[in-house]
């Protein structure tokens, strides 16, 4: 009962609010459907009427697009609900898939009802093959095989993906158009139809405001370039001071920076402290936005938006004895948190891990060892080359730490892979779900 208790704690905030909304959609459906009686009985024949949980499928669809666009929206105020943006991104790569099976599972269940005397599979599948909405809904559908067969492809560029995800509002709004006129249940029923009229809102509101208005409204920190510094061959640190008000932030979270004259908004990990003039973001050139940050001139203006994510060891003071480790770029984070301890009087544990290929691939060695001497907290720091000493495991770093109390807990940051292999390998040695936390940088 324990480790069910701590699974339950370590779950994600967004899904905690994904199943209330789920629990919401199926419970006034089912009340629903049972007050309103069948409008459009199929004929007694050997194919089961599949459409009733059909459409109960259709509505769990608009719901998961309706929390996963809520999840993205960039809002201060709306983050906490996912627990820090980066964890709302990761929902929303998850729930994606969810969403877009629902939908194929809702047209297959229907296949019985258009084999019924008269109908045709074919006005199902094939845009326009029937007239009126039949022929919408297919050209729906295919508009969303083709939406996601590209989303999920792996094979866009940043910025091209970043355009696609922008036609995410457009399909929702029609998915939910032909949701929300299907069946007796949503058209006649009107609390369900209230809530899902609820959930199409927030989420078209949500997709308006990033897409279309945050540029515009969200809170911006003018900053002009105060250095630019190249500490390796795909590694870009940007100073940037501010030119008006300062951003107030937490340790370890991150940043969209916006250069003049482009639309794309790129999302880097500060890594300065909070107890400094100067804003720092550190950068692994791999696009073309990145690759062009080398062009920049001082005091060229770039605009700052956030901050945002949950990574920061100030919203887990619980644990007072926390293991660091930063995978490549996954560092800097920790920079940023380290930096910090050295002006603060928090007098925490920690051991910090900085893997890297070779002393060559680790950047920002110098100035950790550095940095280390200066903070009053107890810190033991380990650059680890796979070159030379091979994988870091779990049980490697816990055979440092122990024992493990219940003050202890592990933060990881790197790739999703890195991220998903040290996660199962920390819980096979014992380490509570609820003590690891992650955050990887993949932002599609």
């Amino acid at each position: 009962m324990k480790k069910v208790r701590r699974r339950l704690a370590a779950m994600a905030p967004g899904w905690w609010l994904t199943l209330a909304a789920l629990a919401v959609t199926t419970l006034l459906w089912g009340l629903g459907h049972a007050s309103i009686p069948d409008a459009d009985p199929l004929p007694a024949g050997p194919l089961p009427d599949w459409r009733p949980p059909s459409l109960l499928l259709s509505a769990w669809s608009i719901t998961l697009m309706a929390v996963l666009l809520l999840s993205t929206a960039r809002a201060r105020s709306i983050e906490p609900l996912f627990g820090g943006l980066d964890r709302a991104v990761r929902l929303h790569r998850q729930l994606g898939p969810l969403a877009i099976g629902l939908v194929l599972v809702h047209v297959a269940l229907y296949i019985p009802f258009e084999l019924r005397p008269g109908g045709s599979v074919a006005g199902l599948l094939i845009p326009f093959w029937s007239a009126g909405a039949a022929g919408f809904n297919a050209l729906i559908l295919w508009a969303v095989i083709l939406w996601t067969g590209l989303a999920y492809s792996g094979r866009l560029r940043y910025e091209h993906w970043l355009s696609l995800h922008g036609l995410l509002g457009p399909i929702f709004i029609a998915t939910s158009a032909h949701a929300l006129g299907s069946g007796p249940t949503i058209t006649a029923y009107e609390p369900l139809r209230f809530w899902m009229w609820a959930l199409v809102l927030t989420g078209a509101g949500a997709w308006v405001w990033r897409v279309l208005l945050y540029r515009r409204l969200a809170p911006r920190y003018p900053h002009r370039l105060r250095a630019l510094r190249q500490v390796s061959d795909d590694t870009l640190d940007l100073v940037l001071r501010p030119t008006a008000r300062r951003m107030i932030y937490e340790p370890g979270t991150f940043v969209f920076i916006a250069r003049p004259g482009l639309a794309e908004l790129h999302p880097f990990s500060i890594s300065s402290s909070p107890a400094e003039r100067d804003l720092r973001v550190s950068i692994r050139m791999a696009g073309d936005f990145t690759r062009g940050l080398v062009t920049l001139a001082p005091d060229d203006p770039i605009d700052v938006f956030g901050p945002f994510g949950g990574f920061s060891p100030h919203r887990y003071g619980r644990h007072r004895r926390m293991i660091w480790i930063g995978a490549g770029i996954g560092i800097t984070p920790f920079l940023g948190m380290l930096r910090f301890e050295t002006v603060n009087d928090d007098f925490r544990r920690v051991w910090l891990w900085y893997l890297a290929r070779d002393a060559a691939h680790a950047p920002y060695d110098a100035e950790i060892r550095e940095t280390v001497p200066k903070a009053e907290s107890w810190i033991d720091y380990d650059l680890w080359t796979t070159a030379d000493r091979g994988r870091l495991t779990a049980a490697r770093v816990l055979e440092t730490v122990r024992p493990l109390d219940d003050g202890i807990a592990v933060m990881l940051c790197g790739t999703p892979d890195f991220v998903r292999d040290m996660t199962r390998q920390f819980l096979a040695e014992g380490l509570a779900p609820d003590r690891i936390i992650a955050e990887d940088f993949r932002f599609r």
